[in-house]
């Protein structure tokens, strides 16, 4: 058996895993009513299924989603094994960052991005510019999947305050997708949405968090979207800019 197919097999092992995990989840609560947060980490199931089922396809952009699973997941379940656990089994964190680990292990790496993106023949993935393109798509569809969390399974206290992951979720989805496409106005949408995270994604902590280590762990899972858009920028914006100025 090939290298690459070890590692295919390995990353399909962990979304299976991220997949036990959710299912599994506690789902009710004491008096018999579903935890708001394990119904909307069931909703996972279907971006997490697709990501299966494209990656055993080979399709070009099924790394990222592989990546970002991994990416995403892995603050999380990093505070949950080594920080307060709120009495969650530590074993289901050390199952989520091993799975995690595995994703970002696995998927990465020369080989994989020639046997996924890299087919594509109108543009060499393998380039370092396109290679920080490629990992500035999975950082940020990472950030998409920990927003969806915050926006929709976080307790947010009030409409208005939740609004605000929302709004950036929706501004980072059309801009990877766009980004995606080598579209010009998807690297500035992104770039503006990783811009906004500061005092937004500051705003919203300040309202919500309880402890601090909500401040930390919100500053960690976003931190490679952020600091990807930013770098994606800097490597792109000034040739663009000298495009546009002598336009």
């Amino acid at each position: 058996m090939s290298l690459f197919r070890i590692r295919k097999a390995l990353v399909l092992v962990a979304l299976a895993t991220m997949g036990f995990l959710i299912v599994t989840a506690p789902a009710l609560l004491p008096d018999g009513s579903y935890h708001r947060s394990t119904v909307a980490f069931w909703i996972l199931l279907v971006p997490l299924a697709v990501t299966v089922v494209a990656f055993v396809r080979q399709q070009p952009w099924s790394r990222w989603l592989a990546l970002a699973g991994g990416i995403a997941v892995l603050p999380w379940g990093a505070v949950f094994l080594w920080g307060p656990n709120f009495g969650a089994p530590t074993a289901r964190a050390f199952l989520a960052v091993m799975a995690s680990l595995l994703l970002i292990v696995g998927a990465s790496g020369s080989a994989m991005v020639k046997h996924y993106e890299g087919q594509s023949k109108d543009v060499d993935w393998l380039d370092r510019r396109m290679r920080l393109v490629s990992w500035t798509i999975a950082c940020n569809i990472a950030s998409i999947l920990s927003l969806y969390v915050f926006a929709f399974a976080y307790s947010a206290s009030t409409v208005g305050v939740a609004i605000v992951p929302a709004l950036l979720l929706m501004g980072l989805l059309l801009g990877v997708l766009l980004l995606a496409r080598r579209k010009t106005i998807g690297l500035l949408l992104v770039a503006g949405c990783c811009l906004a995270f500061v005092p937004a994604g500051g705003y919203f902590v300040w309202r919500e968090a309880q402890y601090v280590g909500e401040a930390m762990l919100f500053a960690v899972a976003f931190a490679p979207g952020i600091l990807t858009g930013w770098a994606c920028l800097l490597v792109f914006g000034r040739p663009l800019w000298w495009h546009l100025v002598s336009r």
